[in-house]
């Protein structure tokens, strides 16, 4: 994988709001407000083994990062949706966890740079 590839594409949110940069825009902070948020309920989820919460919260997170074509990440999400589910390789939750902060961090860095991009 190259150094400079980014995680996301914003074909289909560009598709979806009819390239309307105040739509896109709307869209990409409402991302870039939730899912810290999202992100923190899920550490905690996993802290406390509540796997159904943890699930839940995962399950809700993932068609966001679709919007963004963030589809490594989503499919990430996907797994660990499957873990909590299905609560299987439980003790790879915290490194899943890690990993999709790592990645959400650089997301986050793509949108705003997106973000100035369209003019907001």
């Amino acid at each position: 994988m190259s150094e400079n590839k980014e995680l996301t594409d914003l074909s289909y949110l560009r598709s979806l709001t009819g390239g309307a940069n105040d739509k896109m825009a709307k869209y990409i902070r409402m991302f870039l407000t939730g899912a810290p948020i999202s992100l923190q309920q899920m550490e905690l989820y996993a802290l406390s083994k509540d796997w159904s919460g943890l699930k839940g919260t995962a399950h809700a997170l993932k068609p966001q990062l679709g919007y963004f074509g963030a589809k490594g990440t989503e499919d990430l999400l996907k797994n660990i949706e499957r873990m909590a589910g299905d609560q299987v390789d439980l003790e790879q939750i915290p490194a899943s966890l890690e990993n999709f902060k790592v990645q959400l961090d650089l997301i986050t860095v793509e949108l705003e740079a997106q973000l100035k991009a369209l003019g907001n």
